[in-house]
């Protein structure tokens, strides 16, 4: 594999079938879990050693059905009307550069 290649070691597995359903902000739907499923090959528990310790993970993630062969600069999101661009970094827009 060349080292500038990203593979991916888990999921994140939710019950949303389309990004219709999913809230707009962590938290709002209390009950809401979510699974991380790791790869076979990297389901070691010795990988996970330790990590009950910590409050909080980050996971990076890469939008899998976002993925496009142009990106533009700009975006409209959907909560300021769709009227109004902004610069895609200052959104929550998956249509970025690359796919993280």
């Amino acid at each position: 594999m060349d080292k500038n290649t990203i593979e991916p070691v888990a999921y994140i597995r939710t019950d949303f079938k389309d990004k219709f359903g999913i809230p707009r902000q962590s938290g709002l739907v209390g009950e809401l879990t979510a699974r991380v499923v790791f790869v076979p090959k990297y389901r070691n528990p010795d990988a996970l050693r330790g990590i009950e310790g910590f409050s909080h993970l980050w996971l990076l993630f890469g939008f899998s059905k976002a993925l496009r062969k142009t990106w533009s600069p700009t975006v409209r999101p959907p909560r300021l009307g769709g009227n109004k661009r902004i610069g895609v970094f200052a959104s929550r827009s998956p249509f970025r550069p690359n796919g993280l």
